[in-house]
C-alpha cells in the first residue's frame, strides 16, 4: 500500500474501424485494431484520511463529481475502504477528440486504486469492472496493440505489428 499512485493515462487511436450495426442500446457493434501512443494524461491519486473522492483537473469546465468518468471508477464500495482519496487530472489529451482521455483516465484510476488498497485485482477483473463505465475501458486497462470486437469489449492482443508512421491530424 502506497500514500500516492502517480500514473500515466495513455491515448488510443484506431489503426482501422469498421461499424457493423448498431444497437438497440445506442451502442455500436464494431471491429477495430486500437493502439496506444504516447500522448498521455498524468493521473495523481492521493490517500486521505477524510472518506469520500475528490477531483481536481487543470480544465476548469470538466465535472469533479460523478459527471467524470474518473471519479466513478475511483468507487469500490464492496472492498469497504474507509479512507478518502484525492484525484488530480492533469490533462493533456485533447478533450472529446476521439482518443479515449476519459476512458484512459478511468483506466488508470482503477488500477491506481487496485494498487494502492492491495485489492488484488487481476487485470481481467480491472477490464470487467471497467466495461460498466464505459466501452474503451477494459483496453485502456490493457494497452497495447489490440483487435477489439462487439462495442470494443471483446478484446484480442496483436504482438505482430509492422513498425510504421501515423500521422495524427
Amino acid at each position: 500500500m502506497g500514500n500516492i499512485q502517480q500514473l500515466k493515462a495513455l491515448a488510443k487511436i484506431n489503426l482501422g474501424l469498421d461499424v457493423l450495426g448498431r444497437r438497440e442500446n445506442g451502442y455500436h457493434d464494431v471491429r477495430m485494431v486500437m493502439q496506444t501512443i504516447y500522448l498521455y494524461d498524468n493521473i495523481t491519486i492521493q490517500r486521505t484520511e477524510t472518506p469520500g473522492i475528490t477531483l481536481e483537473s487543470n480544465l476548469y469546465f470538466l465535472p469533479n463529481d460523478e459527471g467524470n468518468i474518473a471519479y466513478k471508477a475511483a468507487k469500490m464500495h464492496e472492498f469497504e475502504i474507509r479512507d478518502g482519496v484525492h484525484i488530480t487530472l492533469d490533462k493533456h489529451i485533447p478533450v472529446a477528440a476521439g482518443l479515449a482521455g476519459g476512458s484512459s483516465n478511468a483506466a488508470a484510476v482503477l488500477v491506481g486504486m487496485n494498487r494502492m488498497f492491495s485489492l488484488g485485482l487481476s487485470e481481467m477483473d480491472l477490464m470487467e469492472r471497467g466495461v460498466k463505465l464505459g466501452a474503451d475501458v477494459p483496453y485502456c486497462v490493457m494497452r497495447g496493440t489490440a483487435l477489439a470486437e462487439g462495442i470494443g469489449e471483446k478484446l484480442t492482443r496483436i504482438t505482430q505489428v509492422p513498425d510504421c508512421f501515423v500521422l495524427i491530424g
